[in-house]
């Protein structure tokens, strides 16, 4: 009987855990001057975390048409609403001038001379 406890016990604690770990940061947690200033900031912030939370998008780093892709993927896979063309548009330029592209791993040292 205890260890039937236990596992009903891990159980519960594992889907809680899963849960919490996977609620996303909404809007009244982040506001958009919590981001780099810029034309698309607002259209960007209430676009993305409609969904999930910001901190998701400052981890990426994209050229604009990975961007780009990746909301056409977020229509497709997750049912995003299409934004209107012109807070896309501006949604693009903020993303990609605010999170562009980061080189990943280091650098090689050999390269530089």
């Amino acid at each position: 009987m205890t260890a039937r406890i236990l596992v009903a016990v891990w159980i519960v604690a594992a889907v809680l855990g899963l849960s919490l770990a996977q609620s996303p940061a909404r809007a009244e947690e982040e506001s958009p001057e919590d981001l780099p200033a810029g034309k698309g900031r607002d259209e960007a912030f209430y676009g993305c975390t409609a969904c999930h939370g910001f901190a998701i998008i400052r981890q990426q780093g994209m050229n604009r048409e990975r961007w780009d892709a990746t909301i056409q993927d977020m229509q497709v896979r997750h049912n995003m609403p299409e934004p209107d063309a012109a807070d896309r548009e501006l949604m693009l330029d903020y993303l990609a001038i605010a999170f562009p592209p980061r080189q990943r791993g280091r650098p090689n040292p050999f390269l530089n001379r």
